[in-house]
């Protein structure tokens, strides 16, 4: 063989192998799909609830329905700022939906979920509501600018907002298609990011606003539903024993049922107009469940199911009624615990509902268990991999924090600590030299449950005391203020 041909096949070989490896990497690589719902609490079909989620069961059958995962704060912007930033609110200090942006002012040190792997190769893209707020800027950690439409809350009724408190409902079903409503684009918009992106290494985030106040949806969602399947949501009233001078009406109080007032606290919402409200609720949330179907089929038509983790998150919970409430802001199971369904391919040994406990500040160091990287050593969180490799039980504590939105009340903080049969919150004045002024204990086992606070018990002492240093030990705040 000549020397000219000995170069040609030289650079053919070469190229050859080149492709070969671009090849092999295209198809070897992790990526990631995170799907962030705001205030959704557990009624689909796979956590037993009476919702219609085809699409979230059956993907229930290859991932993990996470049943006692907690957030850390119950308000979209503090609990984001922790999940994505990995590290607990008392961490950060971020305790308000205006402060979350706050996660992203050290990149080089703290990086968030998303810039971490995107200095680690990925290219990473948020659609919809990821992080509060546009999440712009460098410190966030997207390859391209964030897409994210107005929250213009409905559909066909038009609300001017203001000083001047107009009426507004609390739910809206409008005829006509699904793509005109905001969350429908937004998982438009996560299907195109995977088809553009599927021959490279990805963190693709999509937020939907729904089930959030107001409850909007497309008719054929709320016809999916009997009246007589609407069940009210017990119990009717806050806990004996429970702290009640912290609860946020604001949110729900903007709102009304069709042609009444606003609803405030000392309201009674007659039984019609709350199933009406809770079959709205079940709407939305069967309506994202349609959406999550269309983006999870797109990632089988494209092949990527088998190298891509999907992780379907809930900010927080949410009160349908139940315990005298109406949206978030409360130290009580149903603000605390959400949903979390996670599927890693090919590191799973436990599949369908596992009752492992879990914290939304797991998940950043548990998908860079996944992807290969290094964990950050300055994260609070745990990987649950060994939960979905069988081999762990879950944590035997998780924490969660809240306050008075803005403080408008009482200035006061609850340090909340859950064990697997008792929740206890410690209510604190932080400008009081962090002084106990209330407790709260509930026995699950029980079968008042979480209807009566038990701290006062003399049967509960050695519970008690256990609860009290759980709670004195895992608060960097709480520590300080010895110091």
């Amino acid at each position: 063989m000549n020397r000219a041909l000995k170069i040609v096949f030289f650079f053919l070989t070469c190229l050859s192998l080149i492709q070969t490896a671009e090849s092999t990497s295209a198809a070897e690589h992790k990526n990631i799909l995170l799907i962030c719902i705001d205030d959704l609490r557990p009624v689909m079909g796979c956590y037993g609830g009476a919702a219609k989620t085809p699409n979230l069961d059956q993907l229930a059958n290859s991932a993990a329905v996470f049943t006692r995962h907690y957030n850390q704060w119950p308000v979209c912007g503090p609990s984001r700022a922790s999940m994505l930033g990995g590290l607990r609110p008392d961490s950060t200090g971020i305790y308000e939906i205006g402060d979350s942006w706050e996660i992203s002012k050290r990149p080089q040190t703290h990086p968030t979920l998303p810039r971490y792997f995107k200095d680690h190769g990925y290219h990473t893209l948020s659609f919809g509501k990821v992080f509060h707020g546009k999440g712009l800027g460098k410190g966030y950690g997207w390859s391209e600018e964030p897409w994210k439409l107005d929250w213009t809350c409905y559909v066909d009724h038009q609300y001017a907002g203001g000083k001047e408190k107009r009426w507004r409902p609390a739910y809206e079903i409008y005829d006509g298609a699904d793509s005109r409503h905001n969350d429908y684009q937004t998982a438009d918009k996560v299907i195109q990011a995977l088809v553009d992106n599927k021959s490279k290494p990805f963190f693709i985030a999509g937020g939907f606003y729904k089930p959030h106040l107001p409850f909007v949806a497309p008719r054929k969602y709320w016809d999916l539903y009997s009246d007589s399947e609407i069940a009210l949501i017990g119990p009717g009233s806050i806990p004996l024993g429970s702290a009640n001078f912290m609860y946020e009406w604001s949110e729900i109080a903007s709102y009304g049922a069709p042609g009444k007032t606003l609803l405030f606290e000392n309201d009674n919402i007659d039984i019609e107009d709350a199933r009406d409200m809770i079959h709205a609720y079940y709407a939305c949330v069967s309506f994202i469940d349609a959406q999550i179907g269309r983006i999870l089929k797109a990632l089988d038509e494209n092949k990527l199911a088998g190298n891509t983790a999907v992780v379907i998150w809930s900010d927080h919970g949410f009160h349908l009624g139940d315990q005298g409430r109406w949206a978030k802001h409360t130290q009580f199971e149903q603000a605390m615990r959400c949903p979390l369904i996670v599927r890693l391919p090919g590191c799973h040994t436990v599949l369908n509902s596992t009752d492992a406990m879990v914290e939304s500040v797991d998940i950043y160091p548990t998908l860079c268990e996944f992807a290969g990287l290094r964990i950050p050593t300055f994260l609070d969180g745990e990987s649950f991999f060994p939960v979905l490799a069988g081999t762990s039980n879950g944590k035997p504590a998780a924490f969660s924090q809240i306050r008075p939105v803005n403080k408008k009340e009482r200035n006061v903080m609850a340090y909340s600590v859950r064990t697997q049969n008792f929740r206890y919150v410690e209510w604190r004045e932080p400008d009081n030299r962090n002084a106990i002024i209330w407790e709260e204990l509930y026995d699950y086992r029980n079968v008042l449950g979480e209807t009566n606070s038990v701290v006062k018990n003399p049967e509960y002492i050695d519970v008690l005391k256990r609860h009290k240093e759980l709670v004195s030990k895992n608060y960097p705040s709480l520590s300080a203020s010895k110091n």
